[in-house]
């Protein structure tokens, strides 16, 4: 399946991107150009709607980054909707998810919340992992 991107505009100043499929090194370039697109279209919102993203490689990240970096430097900002469990593992396991507004798929509103038992940072507990806690 060839990737494809759904763009529409979400009040004002705000634009939705929806990427469908997998986002990965071989299906960038239609999600690439439509953040740029909204970007220059003068959105001041970009939400990114992950809900029929299958799969999301660290270059669909590069991405992601890129344009939220943009945002951020004329005052916008670029928020993820609806990521996937996998997807949002990503975002937790690199960090993106304190750096991006990340939206659940229950809550639509803030960050999305850390499975039970464990904190913001991905931690269950306050303390810094001993290296025979380490996973790996």
């Amino acid at each position: 399946m060839y990737p494809s991107v759904r763009v529409e505009v979400s009040g004002r100043q705000a634009m939705v991107v929806r990427p469908i499929g997998d986002v990965d090194y071989s299906s960038l370039e239609p999600l690439r150009e439509a953040l740029l697109d909204a970007r220059i279209a003068g959105a001041r919102d970009i939400i990114v709607d992950l809900a029929e993203v299958s799969f999301m490689d660290s270059q669909g990240l590069a991405v992601i980054l890129f344009a939220h970096q943009r945002q951020r430097s004329v005052g916008g900002r670029l928020i993820l909707r609806s990521p996937s469990e996998e997807i949002t593992r990503l975002l937790r396991v690199t960090n993106v998810a304190h750096v991006i507004d990340v939206e659940s798929a229950n809550s639509q509103r803030g960050p999305a919340a850390p499975h039970p038992g464990e904190h913001a940072g991905g931690r269950t507990g306050g303390e810094v992992p001993r290296r025979s806690q380490w996973r790996g």
